[in-house]
């Protein structure tokens, strides 16, 4: 009897000993997570388990330590969402899994044999690891993509380089515009490319890039309905991805100046600010996209974004220099097909909206 005694305490303090630690990350509102806690409380009554549960979605720290977590188990953090449970330090869950599995999962834990890895409800004991859908980083490319399309034909950027070609071809001859084209060009995308890198940095932190890719989401809503109604009744000014009508003047005065290689410089500097404000939408929209989907390719997505934004400008430059159009012929061409132009920036950013739509109901 006293030996039956000794071995059920030995027993006892093994089990206490080989307790699971669970640790549940999960948003307020979610019914996955809702769901997955109601599993625990009826799954606590048959396993030893701890469960220590984390709010992320009003809590930061808690939202950045399971950003840790992730990238712990060599993953990015947006291939996952909510719930996700991290078993012994060891398998973590991302998602909703249905009873059977969880009482497998447990009884291997239990056992000191719980698999290493991500896993899924579709992985866990299929023979596979493999993360969630990565849906924000395919949205980078396509949106990212997208976006610098739209921002590359805006008209306030072709009417800007076809009234400095202008002057300084005028003024200088043609070898003289082609080296300013150039300088302006290459000033444009050093000055995009930094204010890219600014305001990636301000959004480094996982509360605001919530805040930020929302906010976004539903702005890039607003101005696909403003450019398409930019089609049917288009008036110049800031309805639309243009330049203001009250910074006009301003940007003109600018270029009539650049009479010399460092006036075109400060003129490229001058208007790169001027041009932030007409294609701010679609510049925002890919920021809120790498801020949320990607982490150490950002650098190469910004400046992919920005080669796209510049290539309109660097076409039409070299096109006037070798003589296949002319400056008024770029300036009558815009004119022409403005209308076109905000119908096609109108329906890419609406499709991009639907696309950041889509992301965030998977992963908020």
């Amino acid at each position: 009897m006293e030996a039956m005694r000794n071995l059920l305490l030995i027993l006892l303090l093994f089990s206490a000993i080989y307790a699971v630690e669970i640790v549940d990350y999960y948003g307020a509102g979610c019914p996955h997570c809702a769901r997955t806690a109601e599993m625990f409380s009826t799954l606590k009554n048959e396993y030893n388990f701890t469960l220590v549960e984390k709010e992320v979605r009003s809590d930061p720290a808690n939202l950045e330590e399971m950003f840790a977590v992730y990238r712990q188990f060599g993953q990015d953090p947006n291939t996952g969402g909510i719930p996700t449970v991290v078993i012994d330090n060891k398998t973590m869950i991302v998602g909703e899994m249905t009873e059977d599995k969880w009482r497998q999962l447990l009884d291997d834990c239990s056992a000191g044999k719980c698999p290493a890895g991500m896993f899924t409800q579709e992985t866990l004991y299929s023979g596979g690891v493999t993360p969630n859908q990565d849906v924000l980083k395919n949205l980078t490319i396509w949106g990212l993509v997208a976006a610098a399309i739209v921002d590359s034909i805006n008209p306030c950027t072709i009417a800007i380089m076809a009234m400095l070609l202008g002057m300084v071809l005028i003024s200088d001859g043609r070898k003289k515009m082609l080296v300013s084209g150039l300088l302006f060009i290459s000033i444009v995308f050093v000055c995009y490319l930094t204010m890219g890198f600014g305001i990636l940095k301000v959004m480094d932190n996982p509360a605001l890039t919530n805040i930020f890719y929302i906010l976004t989401t539903f702005g890039m809503l607003v101005i696909a309905a403003l450019e398409i109604r930019a089609y049917f009744d288009y008036k110049p000014g800031f309805m639309a991805i243009e330049m203001p009508n009250f910074l006009r003047p301003h940007a003109k005065t600018v270029i009539e100046k650049a009479t010399s290689l460092p006036g075109i410089a400060a003129a490229a500097l001058f208007c790169s600010l001027f041009l932030l404000p007409c294609s701010s939408g679609p510049y925002l929209a890919v920021l809120a996209i790498i801020a949320k989907g990607a982490t150490a390719e950002y650098i190469g997505y910004l400046i992919l974004y920005n080669i796209i934004f510049i290539l309109p400008m660097l076409i039409v430059t070299l096109a006037i220099y070798f003589g296949y159009t002319t400056v008024e012929n770029v300036g009558e061409a815009k004119d022409r097909y403005i209308r076109q132009i905000h119908l096609v920036s109108g329906i890419i950013l609406f499709l991009l909206f639907v696309y950041m739509a889509h992301a965030m109901l998977n992963l908020f």
